[in-house]
């Protein structure tokens, strides 16, 4: 769901900049990118290819809120969020929590986190026949990543926080940077010892149980629970971000995005099987027993959270990743937390 990541979105941002300048980006659910300005009653919302968003569409339940409300929804299905937010065509994005600040400094706009989407999920995965019970076991092989930011951030951290070692190059492994979808096939066949993977872009290899998850199958974001603020649901590896002037001129159309995402959730938790089943090409499954695994594995691991809202405590563990960041030198001593609005009430 959702991938690739943040960090893969069309390249780099410069290279995003300059294709949007040229060409515009790729859209999808509501057409072309908005070259127009901010205005009230609408809400210009660049996603990424969801199957929430695609099943909120197809359902006409986002024709029926822009009716009711009479907000008009303005989107563009593309992976390269960030450049459409620089270019000024976007109101609102996702991104992963602990990528905002790096959003800001390299989009120059000052941003505000108002919703949150889902935790960071991925694994540490090994072949099933490796005896390695954690990533200590592993000093020195070779460690298939997507990207040497992102999640992979977020395990170096937890790395250094549980085994005093640094999972880099130039540390205590050889990373290894390949495609995102090829990294469980890559270590069912050999050519690494580890990965940093997706469930959903590993569901065949774990299905025939040629690889198996460290850490008792906990994803980052569990293990960040566990280490450093119990019960929390965090790091998000999606979460929603507006851009700071319009959130503060635009709390009715803030506060109706986020009723329209909370009643994406709850579709999604009355028809999880049903999504999958429906938009099997956003879990990177096409076969029908890939399908079933995929169904049974979110059960027990949805990473997807109940509600779009959260409050000021939630807020303060989320931030708590950056100290855990700043603590082992993975993000600049004295660097900003990103900024939350949290809602007035506790959503649960």
């Amino acid at each position: 769901m959702r991938t690739p990541p943040a960090a893969r979105r069309c390249g780099a941002l410069a290279v995003a900049l300059a294709l949007l300048a040229g060409t515009g980006c790729a859209a999808g659910l509501g057409g072309p990118a908005s070259s127009r300005a901010a205005r009230d009653g609408v809400i210009r919302f660049t996603f990424a290819p969801d199957p929430i968003w695609d099943y909120l569409n197809d359902e006409g339940i986002v024709d029926e809120f822009e009716e009711e409300t009479g907000i008009e929804i303005e989107t563009s299905a593309t992976w390269d969020e960030f450049g459409l937010f620089a270019g000024g065509h976007a109101d609102i994005i996702s991104s992963a929590s602990f990528e905002v600040p790096g959003l800001e400094e390299q989009t120059e706009r000052e941003t505000v986190i108002i919703g949150r989407y889902n935790s960071e999920r991925s694994r540490i995965l090994v072949r099933a026949d490796d005896p390695a019970e954690s990533l200590a076991d592993l000093r020195g092989k070779r460690i298939g990543v997507f990207t040497t930011v992102s999640g992979t951030l977020v395990w170096n951290a937890l790395v250094q926080r549980m085994h005093d070692l640094e999972l880099s190059s130039d540390g205590d492994f050889e990373l290894v940077v390949a495609d995102i979808q090829n990294l469980s096939s890559l270590l069912a066949r050999g050519e690494i010892d580890a990965c940093i993977c997706y469930p959903d872009l590993s569901a065949n290899e774990l299905r025939e149980g040629s690889v198996r998850a460290l850490y008792d199958g906990e994803s980052s974001a569990e293990l960040y629970a566990e280490l450093a603020s119990p019960g929390h649901d965090g790091p998000m590896g999606n979460v929603f971000v507006g851009r700071r002037d319009w959130v503060e001129d635009h709390p009715e159309e803030v506060e109706a995005f986020l009723d329209l995402w909370e009643r994406g959730l709850a579709e999604w938790q009355a028809h999880r099987d049903e999504i999958i089943a429906r938009y099997p090409q956003h879990f990177a499954v096409s076969a029908p027993e890939d399908v079933a695994f995929m169904q049974e594995y979110v059960a027990e691991h949805d990473w997807v959270v109940e509600d779009v809202r959260f409050d000021e405590q939630w807020a303060a563990a989320e931030a708590g990743v950056f100290d855990l960041l700043r603590e082992t030198g993975l993000a600049e001593a004295g660097s900003p937390d990103p900024a939350f609005r949290p809602s007035e009430e506790d959503p649960s």
